[in-house]
């Protein structure tokens, strides 16, 4: 390579890249789109190659140190993509890089700080002599002294005590915090000989080779009997009660090979449901054909597929996309929250096998990096995702799918980089001459306004794909409600009665038919404010201004901006009065009170303090979905 100099994007919010030379024995290794390591101020960053140059006005240039991956971790296809978003958007180059690359991969340099014991330590104060002490038996980082003093205003007196000599710093790099899971696995040299063996030319075996210990003996006839080439040592050790010295010694008489091998992290994600055999309507048939015409040409085309609730799109989705893996070609399907769509993968899963990789925030790192790998070997074609799945690195895509492209989750607003993954997905099937679909049943303004000016092209749905009846809707004034005598209420005001008569006897219908109820309430917490009756007094949080949640779970008032949180008074903070109200109705007081209402009943609440867990949203659906 006759380039000297490289053009590195870094994970840092600065909108540019970083020349860098390429050490002479570092030139065939650099490519672009591999990840390397190079000195950036005062630590080590890992950086992307995304440009050489054979030339630069800069005078005084740093080296790059190492070069990450042999080989390069993100596609030509893919810089050109971040290199949109982050000139549309105006966003970093390097925050949008790094967004297809898994998070926990890469390295940085830390600084550690030690006592230099050839400074004479005089004039100290307090907290520079306990810093000294504490270093004097362990080299630490600053983060690490900040911990042991439970104090974040250290920084300056250490970089004082540094500039005066008294302290030594060393660099030291990080170790990637995501690796391949790596697991045992034995290997029963003799599988193809013991075939066809009966139970006393085994035996036979076992006594020629003087196998006298009955654990061993065990291990080989479960190989046998289970018709086993390969197993994980974990499992032989369950099934056969076995330890790592019998297997040790099977493997020294060469009848085992114990080896490592490269595993799969486990992903549950999805849960079956009644697999139908479906037939496509002439509506359904129409717009697949449309959609197909441009997949088979080749071209760049957007469609939007506005289609009632139940038509059948996602029907139209795995036709299309079966359409592009029999071209050799990828497939995106992105849905606005994908740790609440379990059956529709299920659906995919069972429609195209193993080839479907699914990426959201739920996952673990090392989750993300096994996808990410499979997908670079070419493992995986179809990729289900919330809108990073927009970045997963794909190459040859056919088809993107935007489902329910009307939804606000598309749009990234909390965190860098900033984007509409919606918008995004036109620009990266343009690059792919791929088409686009975009669903719905009730399509966002900028979308159907594009159809209907040609520079969409608007496909209908207009009737339910099983012909099943649309629900019927009741609207119930709780004013008039609350004119009624209720039964199921003991205090008959608006702040308590919340639930309408005719609710709690459809849900009591429903119940007695073994039929299943889902309640939809838009607020989580127990209470949506504390109210003074005396004064007009509303509790606020005190960073944000707005009205302070109740949770009664935790017996205390939070806001759901920023986290604070503090405990419920019994007097108004404005004029003492013991007259407070709490108001409003959250998820937890609709627990409770069905609760009270149906107390043989199943009930289970979903919202964001419920679902915690990595897994906890997949256990609580299955568990509704299993009644």
């Amino acid at each position: 390579m006759s380039f000297k100099y490289a053009n590195i994007a870094f994970n840092l919010p600065i909108n540019s890249l970083f020349t860098y030379s390429i050490p002479e024995e570092l030139k065939n290794e650099i490519n672009i789109g591999s990840r390397i390591f190079a000195p950036f101020g005062k630590r080590n960053l890992t950086g992307v190659v995304l440009e050489y140059t054979g030339s630069t006005s800069l005078k005084k240039l740093k080296a790059v140190q190492k070069v990450i991956d042999a080989a390069s971790v993100i596609s030509s296809e893919m810089i050109q993509f971040c290199r949109w978003i982050s000139n549309y958007y105006i966003c970093p180059i390097g925050e949008v890089i790094f967004s297809a690359i898994p998070k926990g991969t890469s390295v940085e340099s830390k600084i550690i700080f030690s006592v230099n014991k050839d400074v004479k330590q005089t004039g100290l104060s307090a907290l520079q002599k306990l810093i000294i002490d504490i270093l004097s038996s362990k080299p630490l980082t600053q983060k690490q002294l900040e911990k042991k003093l439970k104090s974040k205003s250290i920084s300056s007196t250490v970089s004082g005590l540094f500039s005066k000599g008294y302290l030594i710093q060393t660099y030291t790099a990080s170790k990637v915090r995501v690796k391949p899971k790596l697991e045992k696995f034995l290997k029963f040299n003799l599988h193809e000989e013991f075939k066809d063996f009966s139970s006393e030319m085994l035996n036979a075996f076992i006594l020629e080779n003087k196998i006298k210990s009955e654990k061993q003996a065990n291990v080989i006839k479960y190989l046998v009997s289970k018709n086993i080439q390969e197993i994980a040592v974990k499992d032989i050790f369950k099934e056969t009660g076995s330890s790592v010295s019998v297997l040790n010694s099977l493997a020294k008489k060469e009848i085992i090979s114990l080896l490592q091998k490269q595993v799969i992290r486990k992903i549950e994600h999805e849960f079956g449901e009644e697999k139908k055999d479906i037939v496509l309507n002439a509506d359904q048939k129409e717009a697949l054909k449309q959609i197909n015409y441009s997949i088979n040409k080749e071209t760049f085309q957007t469609f939007l597929l506005f289609g009632v609730t139940g038509s059948g799109k996602t029907q139209v989705y795995l036709e299309a996309i079966s359409n592009v893996i029999k071209k050799n070609k990828t497939a995106i399907v992105l849905v606005p929250e994908i740790s609440l769509t379990p059956q529709l993968i299920y659906r995919f899963r069972s429609f195209f096998g193993d080839i479907i990789g699914v990426i959201h925030s739920r996952l673990s790192e090392g989750q993300r990096f096994d996808v990410f790998q499979r997908i670079k070997a070419g493992e995986i074609k179809i990729v289900i995702g919330a809108r990073s799945a927009l970045f997963a690195p794909l190459d040859n895509i056919g088809v993107i799918i935007v489902d329910e492209e009307h939804d606000h989750s598309y749009k990234q607003t909390e965190k860098n980089p900033r984007y509409n993954a919606r918008d995004s997905a036109l620009m990266r099937a343009k690059i792919n001459n791929a088409v686009v679909v975009l669903g719905s049943a009730t399509p966002s303004l900028e979308s159907f306004y594009n159809a209907k000016g040609g520079k969409y092209t608007l496909l209908t749905l207009p009737e339910r794909a099983m012909k099943t009846k649309q629900p019927v809707v009741e609207i119930v004034s709780m004013m008039d409600e609350l004119k009624k005598t209720s039964k199921y209420q003991k205090r008959e005001t608006p702040e308590t009665r919340f639930l309408s008569s005719k609710l709690i006897s459809y849900i009591d219908s429903a119940l007695r038919n073994n039929q299943s109820v889902m309640l939809l309430q838009n607020r989580r917490g127990y209470s949506a404010y504390l109210e003074c009756q005396t004064c007009g007094f509303v509790k606020m949080c005190r960073n944000c201004d707005i009205t302070m949640i109740y949770h009664k779970s935790k017996d205390h008032l939070r806001c759901h901006y920023c986290g604070y949180s503090e405990s419920l008074s019994m007097f108004c903070e404005k004029c003492g009065s013991e007259k407070l109200l709490l108001k409003g109705t959250g998820t937890e007081k609709v627990e409770e009170e069905i609760a009270r209402l149906f107390p043989k009943t199943g009930l289970i609440r979903m919202d964001s303090d419920t679902v915690k867990g990595r897994d906890a949203h997949r256990r609580i659906l299955k568990s509704f979905h299993d009644r």
